[in-house]
């Protein structure tokens, strides 16, 4: 048994808190829509909260966070709440100041008059700009409950997408972190033990493995060496800053990324699913190919995949099909040759939201297999670096032991 947290809503709209013990959160939803209670938010309550500590964003609003809250907006406006009143009700169970201050200039501008999708789009870090046009598309449509519950579906997918990613990259980071530890400790320690040992017995010179060691240990023990790594490491971080800022660094870095072994397909994958849902979705909601070409291509994270995008769009904007346009700037690390076939011949049947919906759930399945075999796609790179890493430091060490054993022979 777990206990949860619950904010639910009476039949006339009046807030009620509480917690409950149960198995599950469905468990607890279905106990509060017995008592005709409508769940707006349901949550376990835990000490440390992991998905916060891993999905922290640079706006300051966590991946989770936004899940939470689309779902209660879109729960409250589903049930008929104003839309004035649900974002009050937003304001006030918000416990993080930086988001409810966000959120009371949110419910400021729309009590003012200002539409839902305008006022978050003038409040940077709560949306980005594809979940703000869904939401416009809804509320010109009339279907603003049913995008909201969309853009909570999406940022649902996001969040688990990069929980397996970051869930997987654990057990290697940790091994790293360890082998560095274990590094330190031997060029700190062990290896200047065996110089005594060699100086002891009248030898000087050191096996060039051994002595390696022996001036890496002492150079970095020294104020200037440090400075000096120091620099080198903010210069080269600043260097990368700015040439990855500059359009043709920015493709230039991502095409390299997508060529690295594992991590390249899954970003590829990763792009391409996101490609293909982006697409539907806006295609779905109403907005034209143009539009939606410009909102995707912009929302792209890999260069090479925005630069092919936004050069399509402007091929599209003077009449040729998105298939073609694709392809003319497409590269052997970009869309696979499989969907641009699967796009054209949707656009001759009139289907291209349903094949891209369809294409979009394909590659999630992919991402998903990969993401949750990647730690075991890693391991053999890690046995292969630890192995390296140990045989070194044995030469290193044992070499000059056996030829200290040799001189004692002697």
């Amino acid at each position: 048994m777990a206990e949860f947290r619950y904010i639910a809503l009476t039949s006339s709209g009046q807030t009620v808190e509480g917690t409950k013990s149960g198995d599950s959160e469905q468990e607890i939803i279905e106990y509060l829509k017995s008592t005709n209670l409508n769940p707006v938010l349901v949550e376990e309550k835990l000490s440390f909260n992991i998905n916060k500590a891993l999905n922290v964003e640079i706006g300051g609003i966590s991946l989770n966070e936004k899940v939470i809250f689309t779902k209660q907006l879109s729960t409250m406006i589903g049930a008929g709440i104003p839309i004035v009143q649900a974002l009050d009700i937003l304001v006030q169970q918000t416990e993080k100041q930086s988001i409810k201050d966000k959120f009371v200039r949110v419910y400021k501008s729309v009590e003012a008059g200002m539409s839902l999708s305008e006022a978050f789009r003038k409040e940077t870090g709560l949306l980005n700009e594809i979940q703000i046009n869904l939401m416009s598309a809804g509320e010109k449509s009339g279907n603003l409950t049913e995008m909201m519950q969309k853009i909570s579906e999406d940022l649902a997918k996001s969040k688990n997408l990069r929980g397996k990613i970051t869930g997987a990259l654990i057990y290697p980071a940790i091994i790293f972190v360890v082998m560095g530890g274990v590094l330190f400790v031997m060029i700190t320690f062990m290896v200047p033990q065996v110089k005594e040992l060699y100086s002891s017995l009248g030898q000087d010179e050191l096996p060039f493995i051994t002595q390696m060691l022996v001036n890496i240990g002492e150079n970095l023990g020294k104020v200037e060496t440090i400075l000096i790594l120091a620099t080198l490491a903010v210069t080269g971080f600043l260097g990368y800053r700015y040439y990855y800022s500059t359009p043709g660094g920015r493709i230039r870095i991502d095409s390299i990324k997508l060529r690295i072994p594992i991590f390249g397909n899954l970003t590829r994958k990763v792009e391409v699913a996101e490609f293909c849902r982006i697409m539907s979705m806006l295609l779905a909601s109403g907005i034209p190919v143009i539009e939606a070409m410009e909102i995707t291509g912009r929302a792209m994270q890999n260069g090479v995949f925005q630069n092919i995008i936004l050069k399509a769009k402007d091929e599209i904007t003077v009449g040729n099909s998105m298939s073609i346009s694709i392809a003319k700037y497409n590269t052997k690390n970009g869309f696979p040759p499989i969907l641009l076939r699967m796009l054209a011949t949707a656009e001759e049947s009139g289907k291209v939201g349903f094949v891209l919906d369809d294409l979009s759930a394909f590659y999630q399945e992919e991402v998903d297999q990969i993401a949750g075999n990647l730690s075991k796609l890693v391991e053999p790179i890690i046995l292969v670096i630890v192995g390296i890493m140990v045989g070194f430091l044995a030469v290193a060490i044992y070499l000059p032991i056996y030829q200290v054993g040799q001189i004692v022979g002697q």
